[in-house]
């Protein structure tokens, strides 16, 4: 007797949004990765107070000349479209998907969820060309800069960033785009 052959499906961002439109998401907070409808974990209060601790720096920093968005989907390949913490974008508030730049800098913020973020996250980014991808580490209390987007082995798994920075409390971030901008780590971790 032959065993079955299973096959997995890769979503694309049209199929995935086709099905939020349809409502077969209403009770579960999901993103794409790389063809892959991932579910997302509910947020914990440090997750919560990083990223209005964020907002509260990151909104009036880039006001009237660019688009800081929160918690919102970003389609950035045909099979990617995941909900990072916070993107900014070079465009007025408002711009149609379509018209949409790619990010200039994305955020997530990571309390139980490191290893994604480093990990399949991570390679989606850098396979979008995302020049500038930080995580906050909150159990470790620190901001972890990834800049340079490379692929060295062709693969989607090799996707990565060949320059990582390690910030923590008492130092100052700024975003690649934009170094006239200092950000105090204090003042964005919970």
């Amino acid at each position: 007797m032959k065993s079955a052959v299973v096959k997995r499906m890769r979503w694309t961002c049209d199929h995935y949004f086709r099905l939020s439109e349809l409502g077969f998401f209403d009770d579960r907070r999901v993103e794409l990765l790389n063809g892959e409808i991932i579910e997302v974990a509910a947020q914990a209060t440090p997750h919560r107070a990083a990223i209005t601790k964020t907002s509260e720096l990151l909104l009036p920093a880039f006001h009237g000349t660019a688009w800081v968005v929160i918690q919102g989907t970003v389609k950035l390949t045909r099979f990617s479209a995941p909900d990072p913490d916070f993107y900014v974008v070079e465009a007025p508030v408002g711009t149609p998907d379509e018209q949409l730049p790619r990010p200039i800098l994305v955020i997530e913020v990571s309390d139980t969820t490191y290893r994604k973020d480093a990990g399949p996250k991570l390679r989606t980014y850098a396979s979008a060309g995302i020049p500038d991808y930080w995580i906050f580490n909150l159990p470790r209390q620190r901001v972890e800069l990834y800049r340079q987007p490379r692929n060295l082995t062709g693969k989607w798994s090799g996707w990565q960033y060949a320059s990582v920075s390690m910030l923590g409390r008492g130092e100052n971030v700024s975003p690649l785009h934009r170094p006239d901008l200092a950000f105090p780590v204090d003042q964005m971790l919970a």
